[in-house]
């Protein structure tokens, strides 16, 4: 598909072609629970990585630390539906789930970070992260590329090609759905983790709305990165897009992009950013501001990570990381303009 196609189907369509149904919208800012309770109702407990099939049915998978691990489907009204085992890649292994990518027609991309994070001490930590395909008909899984640490946000382009982020390898990987021509896309500083809490850098990734650069979010340092995409596909040479030291300073405010996690663009050009240390949505405008920030007096925010956006309404996971997954949830936030599809149609 090129990218005249693709412009035609979002003005066309306006937002999307999925099937959700439509309902009143509540006030922009609010919050509302889509799915509650993961923890105890679902083997997908810390739910990170999220994303959407034509029916409407939504992927999550499970962050944490286990064997087996777990990928769980939900139908459009959040109802629980069936969730799709993992094993480890190797006997005495773990799986830790994070960024999850439906690709049509029955195909779902899932990224596990494995044993990264409990390798031995001072010693350097494992490669056994991976990309897993699902079929979401047979439950069939197979591993597509590999050799990652921590692989986290996983986007695609116009041209069959998928990136993926590595947290501590500070890398962008690009290869096709069935793991040929894998190749470091970007790599460099601007990826890697800082001195800042949790130590990960590259994480959320997406491009924007022409496909003419890439957006990577880094934890650690409160960033967001942006990487152009030459004409021949290659990577452009990366830049701060938005910082969250500076934009405390100067818009006199605190914890913008703290823990900067999951990103995604309205079709306005605003970036949505999960940010997981401040609990909070926050937008950044297209010149790279803090535009609004939304949380909730209602509802328990803890480590939010992963987004979708289905029209005006955003999709996000509920990690609850650091506290063994009792605040698991999905929740819905009203926004005030519609977001890109979840994937190129």
């Amino acid at each position: 598909m090129n990218k005249a196609i693709w412009m035609q189907l979002v003005f066309a369509a306006g937002v999307s072609t999925i099937a959700v149904p439509a309902a009143a919208n509540s006030p922009v800012g609010t919050i509302t629970t889509f799915a509650a309770n993961i923890e105890n109702t679902t083997p997908c407990g810390s739910p990170e990585g999220l994303s959407v099939d034509l029916q409407g049915n939504f992927y999550t998978g499970s962050a944490q630390t286990k064997s087996p691990g777990a990928v769980c489907q939900f139908a459009s009204n959040g109802t629980f539906k069936k969730s799709f085992s993992i094993q480890p890649a190797k006997s005495d292994g773990v799986v830790s789930l994070l960024g999850v990518l439906f690709q049509p027609p029955h195909t779902l991309f899932a990224l596990d970070f494995a044993d990264a994070l409990a390798g031995p001490p001072n010693q350097p930590p494992p490669t056994d992260g991976r990309v897993l395909s699902i079929n979401t008909e047979t439950g069939a899984v197979t591993t597509v590329a590999s050799g990652f640490i921590f692989p986290n946000g996983i986007a695609e382009d116009l041209n069959g090609f998928f990136y993926v982020t590595d947290s501590i390898q500070a890398t962008v990987t690009r290869f096709k759905a069935d793991g040929s021509q894998k190749s470091v896309w970007y790599s460099g500083s601007l990826l890697a983790p800082g001195t800042g809490q949790p130590p990960l850098g590259a994480n959320g990734i997406a491009f924007d709305f022409f496909f003419h650069n890439v957006y990577v979010s880094n934890t650690s340092n409160q960033q967001i990165i942006r990487i152009p995409v030459e004409h021949d596909g290659s990577a452009g040479t990366g830049v701060v897009f938005a910082d969250g030291g500076v934009i405390d300073t100067k818009q006199n405010t605190t914890k913008a992009l703290a823990g900067a996690d999951g990103i995604a663009f309205d079709l306005f050009g605003n970036l949505y950013v999960a940010a997981n240390q401040a609990n909070e949505i926050q937008v950044i405008s297209p010149t790279g501001q803090l535009a609004a920030r939304y949380s909730s007096a209602t509802l328990t925010l803890d480590n939010p990570a992963s987004l979708v956006f289905i029209g005006d309404e955003l999709y996000f996971t509920n990690a609850s990381i650091f506290d063994g997954g009792v605040n698991s949830a999905i929740f819905i936030l009203e926004t005030p303009l519609p977001g890109l599809p979840p994937f190129p149609l």
